[in-house]
């Protein structure tokens, strides 16, 4: 008999690099939230009838009505809520009115934009060469 935390380790320390059931499940609803946020894929469009989809797919939060597969998708986004993150690309977003930064959206923080502020892009303001901001 052996123990499934000596299985479950990587190959490289010499034991069968299994992965835990749970991590794999994870990762894999992981992939679902991915498709309700950025695809519309027919069983994207199935759940936007009755749940919430989309961006506001990472804010949301359980509800009593909510079918197992919907609450298991809702507590892998809690795990998994740090590694999902909006980047700047090619800056076409908003400044003001998009959720660009931590801050959710700038303009509903900051009480006055000036009227030729309101075309403001994210790449008018950032000034940097990395691709993967």
């Amino acid at each position: 008999m052996v123990g499934w935390y000596k299985i479950a380790r990587p190959k490289y320390q010499g034991s069968l690099g299994i992965r835990t059931t749970r991590e794999t499940n994870i990762c894999l609803l992981g992939k679902l939230i991915w498709d309700m946020i950025q695809s519309s894929k027919l069983w994207v469009d199935l759940l936007s009838n009755r749940y919430v989809v989309g961006p506001k797919t990472l804010h949301a939060s359980t509800h009593p009505r909510d079918s197992p597969t919907c609450y298991s998708i809702m507590q892998a986004k809690n795990v998994l809520n740090d590694g999902f993150s909006w980047r700047a690309r090619s800056g076409n977003s908003s400044f003001w009115f998009c959720p660009w930064s931590s801050l959710d959206l700038l303009g509903s923080i900051v009480p006055y934009i000036d009227i030729h502020d309101l075309q403001l892009r994210v790449r008018d303001v950032l000034s940097t060469n990395d691709p993967h901001l």
